[in-house]
């Protein structure tokens, strides 16, 4: 039962290990995503000043291609995000198939050891019964 205990523990680490990179992957999408927010706001903020201050329509509209650019961007990023959570939901799933498998091999390892050593215990006290038994009737016939 050892190898199959050591096999699902093996398992079990390896897809805890998928699904822990799984989720830095995620929170990593999370920080760019955030990051784009804060520049954008950044921006937003910027494009407000120099509309105010009457900027030339040339410098306007690379402002407002580049927002468009960090638009589409922060959009991207947002798609990736929901794909890999959808990701880490099915690698959470795996982990805990195999996380419930390993708890079933341990505790059917278990059970069978309980059992081996009842069985060895009556065995045991079979054999110590037999030979006080046996020194008993030796003691008696003695007598």
């Amino acid at each position: 039962m050892q190898p199959v205990n050591r096999l699902a523990d093996k398992l079990e680490q390896q897809s805890a290990i998928v699904f822990s990179q799984s989720q830095a992957q995620l929170r990593e999408l999370e920080k760019q995503l955030q990051k784009l927010y804060s520049y954008r706001d950044g921006y937003n903020e910027q494009m407000i000043q120099q509309s105010r201050q009457g900027v030339g329509s040339y410098h306007l509209q690379d402002t407002l291609m580049f927002m468009n650019n960090l638009n589409q961007s922060i959009e991207t990023i947002l798609k990736q995000i929901q794909q890999q959570k959808i990701i880490c939901q099915e690698k959470r799933e795996i982990w805990m198939h195999s996380h419930n498998k390993k708890r079933i091999y341990t505790k059917v390892t278990e059970k069978y050891l309980y059992e081996e050593q009842q069985i060895k215990n009556k065995q045991e006290q079979k054999s110590l019964d037999e030979f006080n038994q046996n020194l008993f009737h030796r003691n008696t016939r003695k007598s």
